[in-house]
């Protein structure tokens, strides 16, 4: 079933046009050639998969698809390369020039002495010009990478806080269960006034998290599903995270991963391309510090996404471990429960505890799934290099 309002390209650059005109609107960047049938019927569900993210993103992002154009149009009035570009700003420069009239009356000196700031100001930009369009395509790459990372993000957030729910609904429950007991015994005499309104306080901010938290879900879909092309009132079905594969880390070596993540590394592409822009010696002297100073905090920034994942790989075993220990207790518990060696509410206590260790699996494993792609995206280029 195809999407209200999600629709491919059919010519080359339709998908950029509509992207212009209706940015809210999700509209594929791609014409219908540029992928297969079955790639175009996958994207165009009302599914969203963790896999099909960047993908979505590319095809239905209106930031992306305007960033599309503005490359796009760029191009088109100012050229390609840097001489390209100071040209076009001499151009300008020029026809302010070419404006002025050279009256003597009030007015006509007033707007010549306007015109002349405007020519000069072009005259400043085409000496001192950094700019070509390909430092136009790659800072729109990166901020494309960088919403793809952002999706992960927010999927990974949502499913987070759904795993959390199921252990804030018990909460509730339980603190629901220990008022009602404390006015019990309150009426029997067992209990005081601030028993009660302890109990009472206790449950009022059990069920102001639970609110919170479903406020969190909604924000995290919400904000998923705009980045998608979705609007932000529409109800896609969000599909499951994939397994923790802790194989990859076997692949991760930041000393070996380096080079890869500095030749990919859009900000340092981005400098270097602007010192071989560069004119004067002071630019080139101050662009020259910058990218040596970006190198280095690539590679801190790649030594501490690693540190992370093993940070995090080893919560996820702690974890692990502790889940395998309280499924023991909960066995034990149970031929206890049987042998009327322990309470009901012994039990429950333990099985509330079984809850929270499988909870804290999840958890870790999406900690663990974040980091590492956090890795594997500072490896691709977004590693922080200022």
């Amino acid at each position: 079933m195809k999407i209200k309002g999600r629709r491919r390209a059919g010519a080359a650059c339709m998908g950029l046009v509509l992207g212009l005109f209706s940015p809210g609107k999700a509209w594929a960047a791609s014409p219908e050639f540029a992928r297969t049938e079955e790639e175009w019927t996958k994207l165009e569900d009302n599914t969203i998969e963790y896999g099909e993210l960047e993908d979505l993103v590319h095809e239905y992002n209106a930031t992306v698809q305007d960033n599309y154009y503005t490359y796009i149009k760029f191009r088109e009035d100012y050229g390609d390369t840097n001489d390209d570009v100071s040209q076009a700003y001499y151009d300008l420069a020029q026809d302010f020039y070419d404006d002025m009239s050279g009256d003597d009356d009030a007015s006509s000196m007033m707007s010549d002495l306007n015109l002349q700031i405007q020519a000069d100001n072009m005259m400043e930009q085409a000496d001192e010009s950094l700019e070509d369009s390909k430092i136009y395509l790659l800072t729109y790459e990166q901020a494309e990478k960088s919403l793809a990372a952002s999706a992960q993000s927010y999927m990974i957030s949502y499913h987070k806080n759904l795993a959390s729910r199921e252990q804030k609904e018990a909460e509730v429950q339980a603190a629901q269960t220990a008022y009602d007991l404390a006015q019990v015994q309150y009426t029997a005499g067992t209990a005081t006034q601030m028993d009660v309104l302890t109990a009472k306080e206790s449950l009022q901010t059990a069920r102001n998290e639970l609110t919170q938290l479903d406020t969190d879900i909604q924000s995290s879909r919400e904000n998923l599903q705009v980045l998608l092309g979705w609007s932000y009132d529409a109800n896609p079905e969000i599909g499951e995270l994939p397994e923790v594969d802790t194989s990859r880390i076997d692949a991760m070596d930041p000393a070996a991963d380096l080079e890869q993540a500095k030749e990919n590394n859009y900000t340092l592409q981005i400098n270097k391309r602007q010192l071989e822009n560069a004119r004067d010696q002071t630019t080139k002297d101050s662009l020259t510090s910058t990218i040596a100073n970006n190198e280095k905090q690539i590679g801190a920034s790649l030594s501490s996404a690693y540190k992370d994942v093993l940070s995090s790989e080893l919560a996820y075993e702690q974890a692990q471990a502790e889940l395998s220990l309280q499924e023991k207790n909960t066995q034990i518990a149970q031929a206890q429960l049987a042998a009327g060696m322990i309470t009901q509410k012994e039990y429950q206590d333990q099985e509330n505890t079984l809850t929270n260790s499988q909870l804290a699996v999840q958890t870790a494993a999406m900690d663990l799934l974040e980091d590492m792609e956090t890795y594997d995206w500072s490896v691709r280029g977004l590693a922080a290099a200022e």
